[in-house]
This record gives C-alpha cells, sequence and structure tokens, in this order.
C-alpha cells in the first residue's frame, strides 16, 4: 500500500506548489494576477506533437507561460509506442528506438523546471497488459523524479491498482482519467490521489469534491469549461483544471485569461425556493379541453406522489408531472412527506355539429375607403406587411404620425372578425386598427356618391427641399432632410449599399452632402416614390444606422464601427444596453414554483446586473433599460435605444410553455433576432451561453419581438432557460448559474466586437 503523507508534509507540499504557481505569475510582465483557488492550471501535450520534427521544449514553455498555465501533463505513450525506452514497450513496436538519444521527459523537464512549471506524465492504458502498465509505472518512478504519473484509459482491478500505488514514490501522486460513469469504481480507492473528470461541470464537481478528500480537476472536454473556471474564481475553489490540448500551433487561451481574473465587486442575489409542500399549478378545479394537464409544485425532496404513482423531483424539491386526463372529472391527489392536496381537472371533448354551413364572420368598424384618401400612423412602430392577413409577414416599420395615401381598400380577416386593411403606394398593406382618417385627399382623389368633396383639404406632396450633413466626435454621421409634411419611410440595408425610399415624394436638384461611411449615390425616381441607394465604403463598414421620420423632417443616421482595445479593458469604449425583460408589474413567465420561487423578472434582473458587473470590469459603458423592479413599456425600451444608439442591445428573458404540454421536455436557450445585422450577435448568443452553462442549443431564429426591431446596433432577444422545467428551473437561480449564464453573455459581447 502507498504510504500516506502526514498533515504536516501535506501542509509544505501545497505551499511549495502554491509558490510555484505565483512565481510562474511573476515572470511574465503581463501578469496583473495571481490565481489564488486554482493551484493547477495544466495543458496536455499530443502525442503527434511528441513525434514531429517540430516539437520544441521552448514552444511549449512559451505557450505554458502566456497562457498563465503552470503544470505541463507529457503523455509517455501511444498504445505500445513510447516516447521512452521502457521494458515491456521497445520490442513492440520498432519506431521506439528513434527514442535512444532523444529524451523528451528529460528535455521538457528540465525546460519547465527552469521556468517553475511542474510536470505530469500520463500512461495510456489502452490495450495494455498489466505487466506493461506495472513496468511503465517502475520504470517512469525509477527514471524520474516527477509531481505525478496519470492512469489514463485505466480498467484494471483494484488489486492492481494497488500494487501500481506501490510502486510510486511517495511523493508522486497517482491520478485516474475517468468520466462521471467510472467515479464509482474509483471513489473509495485508497490508493489514488486525485481524478481528471472529463465530463464534470462546476456543480458536479462541488458535489463530488464533497464526498471525497481527494484532489478533483476539472477537464477541457467539459462544455462550460471556462464558466466553471470562472466561477470558481470568483465564487468558491477548485483544485486545478486541465484547460488545453497542446499540438505545437499556438493560440493565446484570451478566454482562459477571462475565466481566471478575479473581478471586482460582482454583486450576489439571494433567490430561493421554497421547501414547503404546495401544488403551484392547479391551484383550483379546472376545465381543459386538453389531452393533459402539466401539475407543478415545490417542496417535494426525491419524489411526489401523484395518484399513487411516484415521480422523481428536482434537487431543489421542485417537480413538474405531465398527467393525462380522461374525458370528464379527473380527480387528482399530489402527495410528499405526510402532506397532500386535491384538486379535479375536467377534461371536454370538443364536438362538432356536423354542419358544413360556413358561419360568415362578424365586420368591426372598419371604413372602406377609396384611394387617395389620406391615413396616419398612431403607434410608435407600425408594421407594413406583404400578406394583409399575417402580422409576422413585415416588410418595413414606419414612426408614428407617417401620412400614407391609400391605394386601396381590401377585405381581410384578422382576430375573429372581417376588416379592411389599407393597400399603400408601394404595395404594402395596414390594418385599419393601426391608423387613423384624415380628412385630406390627393388632387386625383374620386370621391363616392355620398361624400361631399368640401369636407376634404388637399394633401401636400412631400417634396425634399435640402440635405445638411452632422458631424459626431464618435465618428458617427448623419443626413437631415428638409421635407414638408411626414412621408412614409422604408429602407434596406446590405453589405453594399443602404436603400432609403421616401414614399410619394418628390425631390429636385438638391445637393445630397457626401461623407466617408459610403463612396457614392444613386437617386431613383419612381412613380410613387424616390429611392436613395448609398453605395456603402467597404474600408470603412457600417455597423448600424437608424432612419427617423418626423414632422418636416427625416434623419438618417450612420453608426460607426467599434473596435475592441488592446488593453486589460477591451470593451473600452463600447457600450452595450441590457433589457432585463417584464419588471414591475409584469412578473413575466412562472416557474415551476410560481410565487414560491423566483419570477422571470427577477431572473432576468439577476442575469442582467450580473451581466453588467462582468461587462464593466472589462471596460464596456453598460445601459440598463431598468434598475429596479419597474415596467418600462415596450415603447420606452425601444426609444432607449434609438436615442442612446448603444453598439449592441440584448433582451434578457426565459423561457415557458404552456401547462397543457409535458414541459419535462422542454429545455435550453434559443435566441430571436429581427434585422439581418443581428444574426450573428444571435447565434454567438446561443453558442456561448449554451458553452458556459451547459444547456441545450437550441439555436438562433428570426423573429419579430418589438425591442429587436431597430437597426441601429445588432438586436436580440436571448431566452435563457425554460422556468416550466424543474430540472432546467432548479440550474437557474443559484449565484453559480446566474454568473454562469452571464459570463457566456460577456463572452458573445467580446466575440461579436471587431478587433
Amino acid at each position: 500500500m502507498k504510504k500516506r503523507r502526514n498533515m504536516a508534509y501535506l501542509y509544505t507540499f501545497f505551499t511549495i506548489v502554491l509558490m510555484c504557481a505565483m512565481a510562474v505569475f511573476v515572470i511574465n510582465s503581463d501578469r496583473r494576477f495571481v490565481v489564488k483557488t486554482m493551484p493547477y492550471l495544466a495543458t496536455e501535450l499530443e502525442f503527434g506533437y511528441l513525434e514531429s520534427d517540430d516539437f520544441s521544449s521552448e514552444n511549449t514553455i512559451n505557450y505554458v507561460i502566456s497562457n498563465n498555465i503552470n503544470t505541463v501533463i507529457l503523455p509517455i505513450n501511444n498504445g505500445y509506442k513510447s516516447i521512452v525506452e521502457l521494458t515491456g514497450f521497445e520490442n513492440l513496436n520498432a519506431q521506439n528506438r528513434k527514442y535512444d538519444k532523444k529524451d523528451y521527459v528529460s528535455q521538457t523537464k528540465a525546460v519547465l523546471t527552469k521556468n517553475k512549471v511542474q510536470l505530469y506524465l500520463s500512461l495510456d492504458c489502452t490495450g495494455l497488459s498489466d505487466e506493461n502498465i506495472l513496468t511503465a509505472v517502475r520504470e517512469i518512478s525509477d527514471k524520474y523524479a516527477i509531481a505525478a504519473i496519470i492512469l489514463k484509459n485505466y480498467n484494471g482491478n483494484k488489486d492492481l491498482l494497488q500494487t501500481v500505488s506501490q510502486n510510486v514514490p511517495s511523493k508522486c501522486e497517482l491520478i485516474i482519467y475517468c468520466d462521471n460513469s467510472q467515479l464509482s469504481q474509483f471513489a473509495d480507492s485508497a490508493e489514488i490521489d486525485g481524478y481528471i473528470c472529463t465530463d464534470m461541470n462546476y456543480n458536479q464537481y462541488q458535489s463530488f469534491k464533497n464526498t471525497t478528500d481527494k484532489k478533483v480537476f476539472l477537464h477541457y472536454n467539459s462544455k462550460s469549461m471556462y464558466s466553471d473556471l470562472f466561477v470558481a474564481t470568483n465564487f468558491g475553489s477548485m483544485d486545478g483544471a486541465i484547460v488545453s490540448s497542446y499540438n505545437g500551433n499556438y493560440e493565446k487561451l484570451s478566454e482562459l485569461d477571462y475565466a481566471i481574473r478575479k473581478d471586482k465587486e460582482l454583486p450576489l442575489f439571494n433567490l430561493t425556493v421554497s421547501s414547503d409542500f404546495a401544488v403551484t399549478y392547479p391551484t383550483k378545479d379546472i376545465t381543459t379541453y386538453y389531452s393533459g394537464v402539466f401539475i407543478t409544485g415545490t417542496g417535494a425532496q426525491g419524489t411526489v406522489n401523484v395518484n399513487g404513482f411516484e415521480h422523481p423531483s428536482a434537487v431543489d424539491g421542485t417537480f413538474g408531472v405531465y398527467f393525462e386526463l380522461a374525458e370528464g372529472e379527473n380527480p387528482v391527489t399530489v402527495a410528499c412527506g405526510g402532506e397532500s392536496e386535491s384538486f379535479t381537472v375536467t377534461r371536454k371533448i370538443y364536438k362538432s355539429s356536423g354542419s358544413t354551413v360556413k358561419h360568415e364572420l362578424p365586420w368591426d368598424d372598419s371604413v372602406k375607403l377609396n384611394p387617395g384618401r389620406i391615413i396616419r400612423t398612431t403607434s410608435q412602430l407600425t408594421s407594413v406587411l406583404s400578406d394583409p392577413e399575417d402580422d409576422s409577414a413585415i416588410i418595413a416599420g414606419l414612426d408614428q404620425g407617417t401620412k400614407l395615401i391609400v391605394a386601396q381598400s381590401v377585405e381581410a380577416e384578422r382576430g375573429g372578425e372581417k376588416t379592411y386593411v389599407y393597400q399603400l403606394t408601394n404595395g404594402g398593406y395596414i390594418p385599419s386598427a393601426k391608423v387613423e382618417i384624415l380628412d385630406e385627399v390627393t388632387a386625383e382623389y374620386k370621391p363616392s356618391k355620398k361624400e361631399k368633396i368640401t369636407d376634404y383639404t388637399v394633401y401636400e406632396t412631400p417634396d425634399i427641399s435640402d440635405v445638411t450633413l452632422q458631424k459626431f466626435e464618435n465618428g458617427d454621421r448623419q443626413l437631415q432632410f428638409s421635407v414638408n409634411n411626414m412621408p412614409g419611410i422604408t429602407h434596406q440595408f446590405s453589405q453594399d449599399k443602404l436603400s432609403v425610399v421616401f414614399m410619394d415624394t418628390a425631390m429636385d436638384d438638391v445637393p445630397v452632402p457626401v461623407t466617408d461611411f459610403y463612396t457614392d449615390f444613386e437617386i431613383i425616381k419612381n412613380e410613387n416614390s424616390l429611392q436613395i441607394d448609398f453605395l456603402l465604403n467597404p474600408e470603412k463598414p457600417l455597423w448600424g444606422y437608424d432612419v427617423k421620420s418626423e414632422e418636416g423632417t427625416v434623419t438618417v443616421y450612420f453608426k460607426d464601427i467599434p473596435h475592441l482595445s488592446d488593453c486589460d479593458q477591451p470593451l473600452q469604449g463600447i457600450t452595450v444596453m441590457l433589457d432585463p425583460g417584464h419588471g414591475g408589474k409584469d412578473s413575466g413567465a412562472l416557474g415551476v414554483a410560481s410565487v414560491n420561487g423566483p419570477l422571470e423578472k427577477d431572473l432576468n434582473f439577476a442575469v442582467a446586473q450580473a451581466t453588467q458587473a462582468i461587462l464593466e470590469n472589462k471596460g464596456a459603458t453598460v445601459i440598463m433599460t431598468r434598475e429596479d423592479d419597474t415596467f418600462p413599456t415596450l415603447d420606452d425600451r425601444r426609444n432607449m435605444v434609438r436615442e442612446l444608439k448603444p453598439d449592441l442591445f440584448i433582451a434578457i428573458h426565459h423561457n415557458s410553455m404552456d401547462y397543457s404540454y409535458n414541459s419535462t421536455k422542454a429545455r435550453g436557450s434559443e435566441c430571436y433576432y429581427f434585422t439581418h445585422q443581428s444574426q450573428h450577435l444571435a447565434q454567438l448568443m446561443t453558442d456561448n451561453v449554451t458553452a458556459a452553462t451547459g444547456r441545450l442549443n437550441r439555436g438562433a431564429f428570426n423573429g419579430y419581438y418589438y425591442v429587436t426591431r431597430t437597426d441601429i446596433a445588432p438586436s436580440v432577444l436571448m431566452e435563457y432557460g425554460f422556468m416550466i422545467n424543474p430540472t432546467e428551473f432548479s440550474t437557474l437561480y443559484h449565484n453559480t448559474d446566474i454568473y454562469k449564464a452571464a459570463y457566456g453573455t460577456a463572452q458573445a459581447v467580446l466575440k461579436a466586437i471587431p478587433q
């Protein structure tokens, strides 16, 4: 049996290791911090790199030092091929002879030791006999004084492990590579000093660490490796982590640099779930036409009993059980720990009358207008549709107060009623409910027999009389068009040009100023519109823009592309607007715990505050659409974007589903965007948030959420996780969970801004 160390030796050993780790950080002048919570940050060399002629101990140490790594794992073998002459290996593969005069271990160890970096050796046990493994361990121990030997892919019995342990020097640790499924196999092995866990996240790490006094190292195979390091650095501790694999191709691990840097003044949150037993839905007898109901509640530790059947609960005691319904009354009793609640769910079956007669829909109070009448938009953002009955078929958005010429009135079905929808001169449609009818007509207007033309005034055709240029210190530019009346403005942005269309507008020989955002422009006069195409300058990319129409003025704003700073705070000069969804009287989605736990508005605000803290530590200016539990309207939030013109806009939300579905299947994160320039940010959000949290990546989707309908900057709405799924809900509201989501968000921001 391997001789155990006494407590005094343990204390001395860890003190030396910590001093070595700190010494590493002193060597490089770029280091501005010391990792106190993680003694070991290791990189693993690839065996193929050691075989190649490009192998260099100097390159390896440069990679290690520049990435704040203090431990190197060097593989001894790949199957029966070894980088050193070992008994039991040399006759099995003739290629071993090339290592006779090239001792990679000694060569690498000398360079690492000189730079205060420790060396671990790993032995891949795949395909090796027990004798091969034992022989290799003996010769490694005899030939090299190293900090640890790692057994990789070890599936031998415990008797062999005990023999192996007896051949490892007392000052050399024995560590096992294993995935989560192998932990139980080695968990009670006294011979082992530590574990390298290849698919474990930080929450699992904490749970396992509570059961063992051995060292536990996380592995870069875990999706959430960097966010795990971040929360361990700022809120906990970790024995160490294998952070990368090195194959000779140098890469600065910038994310590692951010992950292990201890941030300042990170707020903590106290979001909890009641441990009292309660059914949170349904809270009373209900009637439904659906075939099932999702029953939710709190306080069920381990399992909950529904009508005599046991169902597992989440780790926090929340539960969700999908209960299939028979026609008629369904008595339900939910019980746990001697307590119970009962209710009745009545399922009704929709029965058709069998009549094939199509009932005529009722008409609303809309008015049919002849071509040439003038209407004015009443909403802050009014959609122009390509399909009069589909609100998602958006081709343009118009500012409040825009005046428009009716080309014709079209009958449509909307909201269960028949209504008139007005087609415009550009072919698009606006529902009558979104406009008011003015007592103005065009000169070509032909009234109906019942109308008195003397009751109307003649509509003044918009005419552009002047264009001026305004320059801003940050590099942005703005064109201001002086125009009588308030015409409808549509616009379209592509990589090559920005097209602005003035509906039913005239323009004579008015000069248009030139800016460095566009190399040239083209004015196209159509029968019912005036189109200006700004041919964009590829050397000065346009980050975003805004076209705003007011009475007498149309402004076109050109936003300059932001860049990361080459300094310790790369987001200096970058403005990010965070929008914690809902708030105040609007609770947002009720989670599986309902009012017995955090509401969606609470989670949104916590993630936003955590993200704000991280981004500000990286130098960003962060604007919050709400600073407390208040309720800014959708118009308020969108107005802030247009007025303050941030570089990025992120709406923070959490998902839910109807109680008629089996929400145990609802999981993961997804992101929505409206403008094409926002698609990249949406994809970065889903990729980085799911990597940080370990949740399912549901993808990035185009959607017409109100707050994302802005062109001034990439704008997205992120759904971080499902509150209605007990398993996922239990991973949303703890501080480590909140900061993992915030870390992923911050990483998406860093990757969205160009270098």
